[in-house]
């Protein structure tokens, strides 16, 4: 009989193995799978290159910090490719030195499509990151979502930021768009809950930045830094789960400079 339950045991301990190494195997092969999708993705979008031949006489420099107002900056993704293959990619967001480097979609028709949906509208769990339905690209607020999956891939690297350190050594977001590119400094992280009622105030609304929303951002962030927001100013938030609360949320909010 000890045998039996001795051989019975072992069988189930067996399968479980087996259930547990095809479940991590798929697990591993999906990221991979995930991998390739945003590479394929960037080389897509990735910009022609431009010299000056055949361009008319160039200006004469400006000296000192006069030039460096003139420039902007620099378009790094060829929209045209992009809006080819799927018109709902608005954007392209990009944090210089840390794993964020996605374009940024927007469906106004299903406005969580993007959270399990890839570049081609096909099922995906990592889905791509996108813009909230309720805001334009004038909005003051530019509220863009992702995933925090556990192999560390899409908007993970943002729970980094909950360490000053790691704010200090990546402050720039690049944010993309047909338009041209704009640059923004983070200025603020925020542990928040993702739901609000009416009347009450949230990061999670497509609003002008007032003094309440300045307010409000200096009293909830998880430390302070030297990126000053005020009234008026345009903001970039980026958004990913938070599990220390129920519905939680981390928010990486950011000044166009």
């Amino acid at each position: 009989m000890r045998k039996a339950l001795a051989a019975i045991l072992a069988a189930v301990l067996l399968a479980g193995s087996v259930c547990a190494g095809l479940w991590l195997a798929g697990f591993y092969f999906q990221g991979q799978e995930q991998g390739m999708k945003m590479e394929a993705l960037r080389r897509l979008a990735a910009s022609p290159i431009v010299t000056d031949i055949g361009q008319g006489p160039q200006e004469t420099p400006l000296p000192g910090n006069r030039q460096k107002e003139r420039e902007a900056p620099t378009m790094q993704h060829d929209f045209t490719a992009l809006q080819a293959e799927n018109p709902e990619c608005i954007g392209w967001v990009s944090i210089p030195g840390t794993e964020v480097d996605f374009p940024v979609m927007q469906s106004q028709d299903k406005p969580e499509f993007y959270l399990n949906h890839d570049f081609s509208r096909k099922y995906d769990m990592y889905g791509l990151p996108f813009l909230d339905a309720r805001c334009s690209l004038d909005s003051g607020n530019l509220l863009v979502y992702g995933h925090h999956m556990n192999d560390g891939s899409m908007f993970s690297c943002l729970h980094e930021y909950q360490d000053k350190e790691y704010w200090q050594a990546h402050q720039e977001v690049v944010f993309e768009t047909p338009a041209g590119t704009e640059a923004y400094r983070i200025a603020a992280v925020l542990r928040v809950k993702g739901s609000y009622k009416a009347g009450e105030w949230s990061i999670f609304q497509p609003m002008d930045v007032d003094s309440q929303t300045v307010e409000e951002i200096t009293t909830h962030r998880l430390y302070g830094t030297a990126v000053r927001i005020g009234p008026g100013d345009k903001l970039l938030t980026l958004v990913t789960c938070e599990y220390s609360q129920k519905n939680g949320r981390l928010a990486v909010i950011a000044v166009k400079e």
